[in-house]
């Protein structure tokens, strides 16, 4: 696992989407991982550590986890399904850790809130992804072998 940083919060001008960019603590290499805007909003108020005009979710969460004398020990970005990455946060209470499955964004704020380091499973994203099979790419031969220029007529 490597230990990233949040670096930026932006907006990614092709996809016009906000994008939360991690960066590798040690290599420098970099992550994006793209949100929907309230999230991205989120994120960059946790880094500022400015408070909200009115209470966001995460801000409920971080008092839930408080109430039991808990705290944030670390989040794991370790899951990578149809394009969408899963996190993992892990909750420390005083007798046990807590793991709990979210999305990036919430558990990036979380971390952000308790100073919690964020990680990145790179062994286990990367192998999630099925590489494309011989199978597969002898059958898109074929039918591109099939095409006729007027297919592609409007």
């Amino acid at each position: 696992m490597k230990e990233v940083e949040v670096i930026r919060v932006a907006i990614d001008l092709d996809l016009k989407m906000p994008v939360v960019l991690l960066r590798d603590k040690k290599e420098g290499k970099k992550l994006p991982i793209w949100m929907e805007l309230s999230e991205a909003r989120a994120v960059a108020l946790a880094m500022e550590r400015t408070p909200s005009f009115f209470p966001l979710t995460c801000d409920l969460a971080r008092k839930i986890i408080e109430k039991f004398k808990a705290r944030v020990d670390k989040v794991v970005i370790d899951e990578l399904k149809n394009n969408v990455y899963y996190a993992k946060i892990f909750i420390k209470t005083d007798k046990k850790i807590l793991k709990i499955t979210a999305f990036p964004s919430q558990a990036i704020v979380l971390a952000l809130k308790f100073k919690a380091p964020i990680y990145i499973d790179e062994v286990k994203i990367a192998a999630r992804e099925e590489p494309i099979r011989d199978e597969e790419i002898e059958e898109f031969k074929e039918k591109l072998k099939e095409i006729k220029p007027e297919d592609f007529a409007l």
